[in-house]
């Protein structure tokens, strides 16, 4: 694949995009968790209501119907408060080169160079900063929204359910661990390849370091291409 350059613009709305992009699989997960266990539940509290009409049985049951809507919400229609979470977006924004982040959300914006070649994906950033990642820190799968589309990066056991209630990080979990590729439409309509290219390199790009078969000379390669951030060698 050629090298393909364009700039990134996100402004709020395409962050909200962008988490619940790389949050979905985690989500769907957890509805599908609390719809197995609320909604027996729920069918029970109806039934000891319905023998027992106390309030204590009707609250039963409008606590467990609620969390059972929340789960189907969490499976078909993922949702987050962001604003009591202002630290997550805030850091996005500052590590993409948003200068005023005491301005309200709705008026966070921010536009970055990306640059895609055949190692991976390059980020310039307006505050001089740049960022490299290989093809293999993302999963190959990918969510499209009307003004693009985006490759989810691979999260290790972040995205699983049951390790995260294996701690108490299981509601304060890191959402955003890695850099989520965003690609604008207008990006994807000029070259029609570019879904299936990417998938394609991601995949070889996976299958090659997860084996650690790697030529020496593709090692140096992917060694020499991270380095180069900023111009010159990482120390």
């Amino acid at each position: 694949m050629n090298d393909i350059e364009y700039k990134a613009k996100v402004d709020f709305e395409r962050f909200k995009n962008l988490f619940l992009a790389q949050n979905k699989n985690y989500f769907r997960k957890l509805g599908i968790l609390c719809s197995i266990i609320f909604i027996p539940l729920t069918i029970l509290f109806v039934i000891m209501f319905v023998g027992k009409p106390t309030g204590e049985n009707f609250l039963y049951v409008l606590v467990s119907l609620l969390l059972t809507i929340l789960g189907l919400l969490f499976i078909f229609k993922p949702f987050f408060v962001f604003y009591t979470r202002r630290n997550l977006v805030t850091k996005w924004f500052y590590f993409h080169g948003l200068k005023d982040l005491k301005q309200d959300f709705k008026e966070y914006k921010i536009e970055y160079d990306v640059i895609l070649s055949k190692l991976g994906v390059t980020e310039k950033f307006v505050s001089g900063n740049e960022v490299r990642f290989p093809w293999f820190t993302f999963t190959g799968k990918y969510v499209e929204f009307p003004e693009g589309v985006y490759f989810i990066y691979d999260d290790g056991k972040n995205s699983s359910v049951f390790y995260n209630m294996l701690g108490v990080n299981y509601l304060f979990r890191e959402e955003l661990q890695g850099e989520t590729l965003f690609i604008e439409k207008d990006v994807l309509d000029k070259n029609p390849n570019l879904l299936e290219d990417i998938k394609k390199l991601i995949e070889e790009s996976r299958k090659k370091y997860k084996n650690r078969k790697i030529p020496e000379e593709e090692k140096q390669e992917l060694l020499k291409w991270l380095e180069s951030v900023n111009g010159g060698k990482v120390k």
